[in-house]
């Protein structure tokens, strides 16, 4: 027990360590945790009112604590997919995995030791969900203490259980199933798979009308099933104990059903240990294996002659596709927002009437309200963020090779252009020829974003080279725990919103042209200073940088 403690407290240490961080990082935790504000009121508002609702329908029945297990239930269906991908990344495809397996510890103990990192994103869900929907309900409730107590414990021990059911299936899949060889397309699909079911997920619930009618609708069925809460047990078998125990109007009833669900964690804890001492050393054997039958192939039939800048880009995004990590956070993520509205236009019909409303509105209307909208989706892209970090450990190469800092920094800005350029094909699609946007409007929107996906890669590769994340043991450390991203956001839409906001507002701009002859010279000046700026630290920074880390 005490080399598990020891190797779980320096697993947290090297995870949450500060070494090496300036103030202008917690300066930027600062900023982005009062942006985030906002988002999360939105969040809060949007469970009160479905809460709410559940409750005025559920509770002259008596079947109000339906509300928590059904809470429960999606939350646990939700963690039980989701952590899948990071499972796998921690557990067999970190790059310490081999210095960890020649020290002196246990099968179990690794796998206690190697939880702490999808441990974390299990809980970020937890607190997002789980903690307002207890909160909200204890509000309505009219709770005291004991429910306050039993709801701190709920949500302490309740995602240990979809957490072990989903290290239960990889380490047995690990074990029996011969994937470790492709291990990268193993990734890609797990993390193919969590994406269906988050945008499955989201497909549901817009397929109803409103908030309102949806919790109403489930209310009025929720009534009919006396057997609901005990049926949902065969899934993840702690809901119903947790409901009960969230039952306070008999006290004793609710502890000894508290007890109950505490002493079920327990039991899958000891599965889990029992698992990972069992399994997880036969699967991670010959991880570092690789591929076989890759044919031969004459180089010099295959080499031509090519800029070094092409060269360059192109090796940048055969990296990015290639590697599952980055595809799925760079490419597949990026493509999220424009399906997620091709979805919402055919399943919902105000929207998909949209385009009919088009022609009572101002093409200068249009043109700002289909920029804003493309910069905050170019904007959530993070393939010039982490293009320093995505380098790694190998960033060191690149001092050694012939070729100019500037041209380098030129190949990953085109790489990433060229990657946010597949969405701006997807919304041009979606403009032209869903929304009906008019055809002038939709040309001078394209040459618009076409600059503003410039500049969005101009700064986040300028935040990415002043502050890279080189030291990481997986690639999907390189988007988690990173503020880049999000800080390169709220700059270049809060920097561009304000701007459209002015232009919606002042009198005197109500021509379409104007408007767009303003937004192209805003847009062609921000290029131009900060590729200057860019340029002219790229020399020194290019030094400087494993001096960083």
């Amino acid at each position: 027990m005490n080399k598990t403690l020891l190797l779980f407290k320096t697993m947290v240490k090297m995870h949450f360590s500060m070494v090496g961080k300036d103030d202008k990082f917690k300066i930027n935790v600062f900023i982005i945790s009062l942006a985030l504000i906002p988002i999360g009121i939105m969040w809060m508002f949007l469970l009160n009112t479905i809460i709410s609702s559940l409750y005025q329908v559920l509770e002259p029945t008596g079947h109000e604590s339906f509300i928590i297990a059904i809470g429960l239930i999606l939350t646990g269906i939700l963690l039980l997919f989701t952590s899948i991908p990071s499972i796998l990344s921690s557990f067999y495809f970190a790059e310490d995995i081999e210095d960890y397996l020649a020290m002196p510890f246990h099968p179990y103990q690794l796998v206690i030791g190697k939880s702490l990192a999808p441990l974390l994103t299990v809980y970020g869900i937890s607190a997002v969900v789980i903690l307002p929907i207890l909160f909200f309900y204890g509000l309505a409730y009219g709770s005291g203490i004991l429910f306050a107590l039993n709801g701190f414990l709920t949500f302490i021990f309740f995602p240990l259980i979809p957490f072990i059911l989903s290290a239960l299936m990889v380490m047995v899949l690990m074990r029996y199933a011969n994937i470790s060889k492709n291990k990268d397309r193993t990734k890609f699909v797990a993390g193919m798979f969590s994406l269906f079911m988050i945008v499955g997920f989201n497909v549901i619930i817009r397929m109803n009308q409103d908030t309102d009618q949806l919790s109403q609708g489930l209310g009025k069925w929720l009534e009919q099933q006396d057997q609901l809460l005990w049926n949902v047990t065969k899934f993840i078998p702690n809901v119903y104990a947790a409901t009960k125990a969230l039952e306070v109007d008999v006290w004793w009833h609710s502890v000894l059903f508290l007890v109950l669900f505490l002493l079920i964690t327990v039991i899958a804890i000891t599965l889990f240990i029992v698992f990972g001492q069992r399994f997880y050393y036969q699967g991670v054997l010959g991880i570092s294996g690789g591929g076989k039958g890759k044919k031969v192939e004459d180089i010099e039939s295959r080499t031509s002659s090519r800029s070094i800048l092409w060269s360059y880009t192109t090796k940048e995004l055969k990296t990015i596709i290639r590697t599952p990590a980055f595809f799925m956070n760079c490419v597949i993520n990026s493509l999220f927002a424009p399906f997620f509205i091709f979805i919402m236009m055919f399943i919902d019909e105000d929207i998909g009437a949209m385009a009919s409303t088009l022609q009572s509105i101002a093409p200068k209307s249009i043109l700002l309200a289909l920029f804003l909208f493309s910069i905050f989706v170019l904007g959530t892209n993070p393939t010039a963020t982490s293009a320093i970090s995505r380098e790694g450990s190998n960033w060191f190469t690149n001092l050694y090779m012939p070729i100019q800092p500037k041209t380098i920094l030129y190949g990953k800005l085109l790489a990433a252009w060229i990657v946010e350029s597949v969405s701006i094909v997807l919304l041009l699609i979606l403009f032209g020829f869903v929304i009906n946007v008019p055809i002038f409007v939709l040309i001078l929107w394209l040459i618009l974003v076409v600059g503003a996906s410039w500049i969005s890669n101009l700064i986040g590769v300028f935040i990415d080279i002043h502050n890279p994340k080189l030291k990481w043991n997986d690639e999907q450390q390189v988007f988690k725990s990173r503020f880049a991203p999000l800080q390169s956001l709220l700059i270049l839409f809060f920097g561009f919103g304000t701007l459209v906001l002015f232009l919606w507002f002042l009198p005197f701009v109500t021509n379409v042209w104007i408007t767009f002859l303003i937004l192209g010279i805003v847009i062609g000046t921000s290029i131009y200073f900060t590729q200057r700026k860019l340029i002219q630290t790229v020399d020194t920074q290019f030094i400087h940088i494993m001096e960083k880390q």
